[in-house]
This record gives structure tokens, C-alpha cells and sequence, in this order.
């Protein structure tokens, strides 16, 4: 997962600890916990997105050209991200 994920800078919680004055430790605490399942939860997705079954949908929306207006706005977005 972590091949071409954007680049994020690691934490030196241990000396971000060592700044955070006693009445905030708490604070401090929470943020670390929050931060950790933020990094489990990325690392938990796959590299690449699943691909999407158009040809399901065109045959499931009743409005015509529905599919096909979300297909292109999608088709920008992913380009975009360059996935």
C-alpha cells in the first residue's frame, strides 16, 4: 500500500513529547491516538482504487445518459490524481 501513497512526513512523537507541557498531555495524548488510527485506517486501503463496473450501471439507471456524465466527471477526477 505505502508504494505510491503521497508523501507523508513521519512524526518524531517521542521528541514532540518531550515539547508538550505537562497540562497538555492530555491534549497531546489524544492527538497521537487520533493520528495512529488515521495511519491504520490509510494503510488498511488498497493501492488502487477498485475499478468501477460501468457497463452494471448503464444497465441499472433508468435516466439515460446518467452513467455516462458521471463516467466522464470520474474519468477527470482519477486523471487528475493520477492513480
Amino acid at each position: 500500500m505505502a508504494g505510491r501513497r503521497a508523501a507523508i512526513k513521519a512524526i518524531d512523537w517521542a521528541a514532540f513529547a518531550e515539547r508538550v507541557p505537562p497540562n497538555q498531555r492530555a491534549m497531546f495524548n489524544a492527538l497521537k491516538t487520533r493520528s495512529d488510527a488515521l495511519s491504520a485506517r490509510l494503510a488498511a486501503l488498497p493501492e488502487k482504487p477498485p475499478t468501477i463496473d460501468w457497463a452494471h450501471y448503464k444497465a441499472a439507471v433508468a435516466k439515460s445518459g446518467m452513467v455516462d456524465e458521471f463516467q466522464k466527471k470520474v474519468s477527470v477526477c482519477v486523471s487528475s490524481l493520477d492513480i
